[in-house]
């Protein structure tokens, strides 16, 4: 998916259409292992027997065989007065996402 460079999309901080920088953001790290959700999974994958969710891949992928080739992307726009950044929500799943200059 090709997207322009600059857009001019509306600001919610300035009220007005302004012209945007077209910013793609990309994934971050995920934290440390010392977050709770971290340690109780840790906890749930040791040890013997059942543990729910812990032992099975995601529901969706077992019933249906499905495993997703690509991710949704997360979209900024940098307004070039107030240098405040909003979301652009575009929908669907991309393999590839570039900026170029000139889009028709």
């Amino acid at each position: 998916m090709k997207l322009p460079k600059n857009v001019n999309k509306y600001c919610p901080y300035c009220r007005k259409v302004t012209e945007h920088k077209v910013i793609i953001v990309k994934t971050i790290k995920a934290r440390t292992g010392l977050a709770w959700g971290a340690r109780r999974a840790r906890e749930g994958k040791k040890g013997r027997g059942n543990k729910g969710k812990y032992s099975k891949r995601p529901l969706t992928q077992r019933k249906r065989g499905i495993i997703k080739t690509s991710k949704g992307i997360d979209i900024r726009l940098e307004c070039n007065v107030c240098k405040k950044q909003s979301v652009w929500r575009i929908t669907g799943r991309y393999k590839k996402v570039e900026l170029s200059t000139a889009i028709k």
